[in-house]
């Protein structure tokens, strides 16, 4: 049987950027035994792990626009997503509108390379 979700990897064209992005701005904490190729961040849950994209297979068209064709994206728990996004904005991160439906809040950011991210209380 297979357990719960353990890691997710994010191949990233800037390492530094990211990493920067998510430890400083969205304050997950760097797990030890990383290096500049492969880092792994504590989330609270399922491990976040950067992957530094071989220079010769880096998107030339990388930039930070929003990734909108993505299927995938990454949701943070928040207590106060609207406080939180406040917080960030003041960080320079781009955010979104805040959706509410009921108690439920949620909001997408986007990350230096283009992923969408999520802050949720659900």
């Amino acid at each position: 049987m297979i357990g719960g979700l353990s890691r997710v990897i994010l191949f990233v064209d800037d390492m530094a950027a990211m990493k920067s992005f998510y430890v400083d701005i969205l304050g997950l904490r760097e797990l030890p035994g990383g290096d500049v190729v492969f880092v792994s961040l504590d989330s609270g849950g399922a491990q976040l792990s950067l992957n530094q994209i071989p220079s010769e297979y880096a998107d030339p068209n990388a930039g930070g626009a929003p990734r909108e064709d993505s299927y995938t994206k990454f949701v943070f728990h928040s207590d106060d997503v609207e406080g939180d996004r406040e917080a960030l904005v003041a960080k320079g991160v781009r955010m979104r509108e805040i959706n509410r439906w009921g108690a439920i809040e949620l909001c997408d950011g986007i990350d230096p390379e283009g992923n969408i991210f999520q802050i949720s209380n659900r």
